[in-house]
């Protein structure tokens, strides 16, 4: 007894000592490169490097630990691309540069090392093994006392509840970490003034925002990916946006500069955008420009991800539990409604209106759209701001027709309408249903999806559809909203 017992427990040092040298490995790895860029750069880029190890070790996720080792990969060419520099410099010193060719080629193996450790069960059943913890503490039934207590359900619902079948595809998940980080990296290397806002404070810091912004973006698809919950998901990022952007604004209103994107202030009326530029006779077409770009890469998702006022409205229709319907005359009217505003701005600008004045008129125009989402938003469950006054909702919905991304209703619609009960867009009325596509105020949010009994309804590029569809959708809005997260200020 006393030999197996021996023997269990120098099985048991062996596999703690396994363990320990593969997440030092992995540590090492990711040192290594953040050491070069920290000599290289600073401090804070050397921190952007080390982000994704970081939430390895403290989330455990499948798409981190692919990232990781993309990472890794990086770190190995940055430390030969130092490795090239010395010896270079040396030769042209006529001083010996062998032994330091040696050590940091071994150095560079490192993080190689590091990301084929990553392929070790160990690591790669991390994710698995907190889902199973989670699972398990909720199916923990406290007693009377609060003290956790029997297991709940049967055998075969544990395991269902435990997903032994695996999870979901990390590859969503890190196109986005991928397509935030480099977009962000762009605009970091090649817009002169300081667009990321850590970079005005600390010089270096817009790496490390970016790389956490990436993570975010993961971590958020991941989230939308989810069945069932991808609809609270994204008005919970998109929500997020909002309180970012106006506290942004409520730090440059009491003198912090930094936080302007410009520096000067701008009123923050989605109508402006177009209705500026007209009353400026074609000056300031940043926002139009990217508005423009953003509608043809998502069509009219922006309403539903990238307004920064639409999230209010969208919360003020959630105080009535079930939308209502609007009018008839709502979808002309808003018609006309943004053709006189886009005419009045325009004119306005060739009569000579003083500029104050005109701000007044937009200012006003933005706070009688706050009393409607109040008013009308509340008392009908449906987005009224958003689909029958605001003028570039209706833009994004006709310029979205440009954009490949559709939402089908298939022929098997058997028109029950429910999915009409989690549309706060007006854009399932019966005949737009009969009519087999939705009414032009569709934001692609895609709350319908979930809620359809039958699935008859389904996310399309270019006419075709399935769910690599809506992931590659998921994948291109959210990364949208963590760039726009990034750098889209006042």
């Amino acid at each position: 007894m006393e030999y197996a017992r021996f023997v269990q427990l120098l099985g048991a040092w062996r596999c703690s000592m396994k363990k320990t040298m593969m997440i030092l490995v992995v540590v090492l790895g990711g040192l290594i490169p953040a050491a070069h860029a920290h000599r290289w750069y600073g401090l804070p880029e050397a921190l952007a490097w080390l982000v994704p190890v970081v939430v390895l070790f403290a989330t455990g996720r499948d798409f981190v630990r692919r990232l990781s080792q993309a990472v890794m990969v990086a770190g190995a060419l940055v430390t030969l691309n130092s490795m090239l520099f010395f010896i270079k410099l040396r030769m042209s010193m006529g001083t010996p540069w062998l032994r330091l060719a040696v050590i940091l080629s071994l150095a560079a193996m490192v993080p190689v090392l590091a990301a084929w450790v990553m392929q070790n069960p160990f690591f790669t059943r991390m994710s698995v093994r907190k889902k199973e913890r989670e699972s398990l503490t909720s199916l923990v039934k406290p007693d009377s006392s609060g003290a956790p207590g029997a297991i709940m359900g049967d055998e075969n619902k544990q395991l269902v509840v435990l997903g032994v079948a695996g999870p979901a595809s990390p590859w969503p998940a890190v196109a986005a970490c991928t397509l935030t980080f480099l977009s962000l990296a762009m605009v970091q290397m090649k817009v002169p003034t300081p667009m990321l806002m850590a970079e005005r404070f600390v010089p270096g810091a817009g790496w490390l925002e970016a790389s956490l912004l990436a993570v975010y973006a993961g971590f958020a698809t991941e989230a939308m990916l989810q069945s069932r919950q991808s609809s609270r998901v994204r008005r919970f990022i998109w929500g997020l946006f909002s309180f970012v952007f106006f506290a942004q604004l409520a730090l440059g209103l009491a003198g912090f500069g930094h936080f302007l994107m410009s520096g000067t202030l701008h009123l923050p009326v989605p109508a402006l955008i177009v209705a500026g530029p007209l009353f400026r006779g074609g000056e300031g077409l940043f926002m139009p420009i990217l508005f423009g770009i953003t509608v043809c890469l998502v069509g009219p998702a922006w309403c539903s991800h990238l307004c920064y006022i639409g999230a209010w409205d969208s919360w003020m229709s959630r105080a009535k539990k079930r939308p209502g319907a609007l009018p008839g005359w709502v979808r002309p009217a808003r018609m006309a409604l943004a053709g006189l505003i886009f005419v009045s701005a325009w004119l306005m600008g060739r009569i000579g209106v003083p500029g104050m004045d005109a701000a007044l008129l937009a200012a006003g125009f933005g706070l009688a759209g706050v009393v409607i989402m109040v008013l009308l938003s509340r008392k009908h469950g449906v987005m009224t701001h958003c689909t029958g006054y605001c003028p570039m909702g209706l833009v994004a919905g006709l310029l979205g027709k440009v954009s490949p991304w559709r939402l089908r209703i298939k022929e098997g619609c058997a028109g029950c309408a429910t999915c009409a009960l989690a549309c706060r867009y007006d854009a399932l009325r019966p005949e737009d249903l009969a009519a087999r596509r939705p009414g032009v105020s569709c934001s692609l949010c895609g709350d319908c999806l979930e809620s359809c009994p039958k699935g008859e309804m389904e996310f399309s590029f270019l006419g075709q559809s399935g769910p690599g569809i809506r992931a590659a959708f998921i994948v291109l809005a959210v990364s949208l909203h963590a760039v726009f997260l990034g750098v889209a200020r006042l």
